[in-house]
Order: structure tokens, then C-alpha cells, then sequence
């Protein structure tokens, strides 16, 4: 008896490895591979036309073996955070921009008056909701700043005789809507392509296409699911499970949506006007862009907070901080790219890939990619992470098959961002249902066709992708 209560206190112990962790295990294993496979490389050249890099397709050769060593394996760490310095600057601008607004208290009294304006009228209130959180993904890439919400939206489901898979649907589904196809998301789309040496937020038009067809998937999937509930509570997901959860009901007083969060909101809406025009009216690019995020954020504290500049730095940090973690998984994932190029085997790898892809239509290969990167959010949950150990070897693969860029960084976002919803690992989607007390498996139930429908949909934009020749390249 006592052998099986230790087999099963043992078994409790074991903890799946942190993000961080797990990177850590991939540098070394990285290192590794550098004593097993052939070094390679291919010729370049350079386009004058972009002044981009080139891969030289047919021209794989071998080269002579350099295997990396434990000294190349610690000094990688260092070496790859300051490689993705530029990168990791942005996030933490951007975390900490956001993390003032959203101590302003702006959306969470905005979020409050559309509850309560919608009494009555809940269709309207997941159409709406939904709509607004797939736009902060899309534009600001909300993600985890999302997790105060949940609490709120599921006190206002609750409520109106949903249950707690909606709640969770209309904030997490709704925001990884926008997020996945995010023509302005600084995180997935922004990184991407910046590692790519697209022209930031390049291809706007047609991922604004997926993004909108994606959310009215994302819409018919929860209104349909919750129109079935609301008739009959026992065709619930959750209708044989006990709740787990107390709802607080004090999250639905009506906050009041002062003088000072309207001019927060309008402020916000000014500044993504102004991204979306110095972007494609100027070619804004990190520094520009973030240069109006700091704008953005010090207009904002110095509004919620008073015009107190030491209380919008304390929130400015703070939210900075937040992504700390963040910022260290992107030096981490550039960290395998540095073993991996200096071993001289990345180029190998993107030779083993690209002959049976070259072989295929270019929209089955933009289809493998899609494919493989959902594959690969399994390992490494983070966009920013897998942006920094992806894009360059995506990027030479694409080069090397004749297949744009720019579908190669579509392949990445979508496969990252819809995936999500079915990644045991996700930290979002975990905290998400945490919070709400929704099992994992009940919630793959209701999730795993929506991934199906985004999926299909994702083929058919990559394919006409493909067809349009998008680029610019």
C-alpha cells in the first residue's frame, strides 16, 4: 500500500518543463547534433534590389565538421540575447506600454458598460466582445493581458445561462482570432517578419482577409455551441461536472466610464490610426513603431495617472517586467540558431527539407509549413520563441524552393496562433481554463472543430496566396 502511494505522490511530482527549460534542453541538444550531422552550406547573393540576402539554390555543399563544445554552449546564451537585442528591446517597450493602459482601468470599465448595455441581448454581447478582443490581438497582440477578463466575462455568462466554456471562448477564442492573423501584431506577424527582412506589417490586405473570416468562424462556433446550451443546459460540455469555480458577481457592478477612460480609449484608437499610417505611408519599422508606442503610453499614464510621471514609470516597469520572461525566451531560441550556425549545420537542414518540398506545387509546400509549425507550437509555445528559431530556417527554405517570404511568415502565424487553442502547453489557454475550471479535455471537445475550421480556412488564404503570388517577395 505504501509503494502505491509513493508511485502515485512520484507520479504528482513530475512536472512538465518550463518553456525556458525546455530551451535549455534544445541548445544542448542542438549542440549535440552538431557532432552528428554533415556541415553544410549553400552560396548566397545579394538581391540589389532589396538588399536582402539570397540563398543560391543547387548550390549545397559539404563542408569540413565544427561541432560546438560546452564553451560554445554557454557563451550561446549571451550571444543569442544580444543577436535578438533589437527584438527583445521592442517586447519590452511594448509590455510595458500595455501594461500601463491596462492599469488605467479604461478597457475594463469600457468592458463593464458593454455587459451591461447588452442585458438582454447576449448574441450581440459575444458578436461585440469577441469582435473587440480579436482586434486587440490583431493590432496590440493581447494575449496573456487578456487573463483579467475571464473572471469578468464569466461572471457576465454565468448570468445569462451559459456556461463556462463560453466565457472562456469569448476571450481567448475571440483574442487568438485577431492574434493569428494579426495585421498588426508587433509579436507574431511583427517579429516574423523583421527576422524575415520583410517590410514591417507588409501584406496587411490579405491577412486582414483571413483574420475576418477566421473571427466569423470563431463567432459561429461560440454562438452556436451557446444557443444550444442556453436551450439546454444538459447538452453543456460541462452539464456532468460540479462547479469548481465561484463566480463573483461584484465583477458586474457598472463601472463607471469616466471622463479620463474616454480619452484613454480615444487615444488608443488616434495611435492605431497612426501605426496603420506610418506604416504603410512611411515604412515605420521597431524604432519608429516603438517610439509611438512610448508616446501612446505616457499620454496614457500621464491621464489615468494624474499627470504623475513617477506612478506611470512604476506601471511602465512593471509591465515591462511582466515580459521579462518573454524577452529571455527569444534570446534563448536565437541561442539554438547560434550553436546551430556555428556548427555549420542550419544549412543542412534546410537542404534535407527543401529537396522533398521542392518537389511538391509551391501551395502543397506552403501547406507543410502550416502543418509543421502547428507540429512544432506543441514544443514551444511561444510566438516570439519559435519566430526566433523558425523565420531563418523557414526563410532559406522558402528561398531555396521558390516559395515568397511572406507565405512562409503566414505558414508560421497561423500554425502558432490557431494551434494555440489545442496546446496543452499554452500558458494562456492553461490560465484561461484554470480560472474558469474548465478541463482540458472537455474544452479540446469544443475547441478541436473550431481548429479544424480555422485550418481548412488557413488552406484556402494560403493557397490564394500562393496563386496572387504575394509578396513583395
Amino acid at each position: 500500500m505504501n509503494k502505491k502511494n509513493n508511485e502515485t505522490r512520484n507520479r504528482r511530482n513530475l512536472k512538465a518543463p518550463t518553456t525556458i527549460a525546455l530551451l535549455m534542453f534544445m541548445i544542448i541538444g542542438a549542440a549535440l547534433l552538431t557532432y552528428i550531422i554533415p556541415a553544410g552550406k549553400y552560396e548566397r547573393t545579394m538581391d540589389e534590389e532589396s538588399g536582402r540576402e539570397l540563398i543560391v539554390s543547387d548550390s549545397f555543399f559539404y563542408t569540413e565538421q565544427t561541432p560546438v563544445g560546452p564553451g560554445g554552449i554557454l557563451s550561446s546564451v549571451f550571444n543569442g540575447i544580444v543577436g535578438a537585442a533589437e527584438i527583445i528591446a521592442f517586447v519590452l517597450i511594448v509590455g510595458g506600454v500595455f501594461g500601463v493602459i491596462v492599469k488605467s482601468g479604461a478597457i475594463h470599465a469600457s468592458l463593464a458598460r458593454l455587459i451591461h448595455r447588452l442585458k438582454g441581448r447576449e448574441s450581440l454581447f459575444i458578436i461585440i466582445a469577441m469582435s473587440a478582443f480579436a482586434i486587440g490581438g490583431a493590432t496590440f497582440g493581447m494575449a496573456e493581458e487578456t487573463l483579467p477578463f475571464v473572471a469578468i466575462v464569466l461572471a457576465a455568462t454565468i448570468a445569462m445561462g451559459y456556461d463556462r466554456i463560453v466565457a472562456v471562448s469569448i476571450v481567448v477564442v475571440g483574442v487568438y482570432a485577431g492574434y493569428s492573423a494579426g495585421p498588426l501584431n508587433p509579436f507574431n506577424v511583427g517579429i516574423a517578419q523583421a527576422i524575415a527582412g520583410l517590410p514591417l506589417f507588409s501584406g496587411i490586405g490579405l491577412r486582414s482577409v483571413l483574420m475576418i473570416g477566421g473571427l466569423v468562424l470563431a463567432i459561429h462556433h461560440t454562438l452556436k455551441y451557446a444557443k444550444k446550451v442556453k436551450n439546454d443546459p444538459k447538452k453543456s460540455l460541462l452539464a456532468n461536472q460540479s462547479d469548481e469555480v465561484v463566480v463573483d458577481e461584484t465583477l458586474l457592478d457598472d463601472s463607471p466610464m469616466t471622463r479620463k477612460h474616454k480619452y484613454i480609449m480615444s487615444t488608443l484608437a488616434v495611435s492605431l490610426v497612426a501605426l496603420i499610417f506610418g506604416v504603410l505611408k512611411y515604412g515605420w519599422y521597431l524604432k519608429e513603431i516603438s517610439a509611438l508606442m512610448m508616446l501612446m503610453g505616457i499620454i496614457v499614464g500621464l491621464i489615468a495617472f494624474n499627470f504623475s510621471f513617477n506612478k506611470f514609470t512604476d506601471e511602465f516597469v512593471k509591465g515591462a517586467a511582466e515580459l521579462t520572461g518573454a524577452a529571455l525566451i527569444i534570446g534563448l531560441s536565437r541561442a539554438i540558431l547560434v550553436v546551430m550556425e556555428d556548427g555549420h549545420i542550419i544549412d543542412t537542414f534546410v537542404y534535407a527539407v527543401s529537396t522533398p518540398l521542392g518537389s511538391l506545387h509551391n501551395v502543397f509546400a506552403a501547406w507543410g509549413m502550416y502543418f509543421s509549425q502547428g507540429i512544432i507550437n506543441f514544443i514551444i509555445p511561444s510566438s516570439t520563441g519559435q519566430a526566433a528559431v523558425i523565420m531563418p530556417i523557414m526563410s532559406s527554405i522558402s528561398d531555396v524552393i521558390g516559395l515568397n517570404r511572406q507565405i512562409a511568415v503566414q505558414a508560421f502565424q497561423t500554425g502558432d496562433g490557431y494551434w494555440n487553442m489545442i496546446t496543452p502547453t499554452h500558458p494562456v489557454l492553461m490560465a484561461s481554463l484554470g480560472i474558469a475550471a474548465v478541463p482540458f479535455g472537455k474544452w479540446l471537445r469544443f475547441a478541436g472543430p473550431l481548429v479544424l475550421k480555422w485550418t481548412i480556412w488557413t488552406m484556402i488564404v494560403l493557397a490564394i496566396a500562393v496563386w496572387i503570388d504575394w509578396g513583395p517577395f
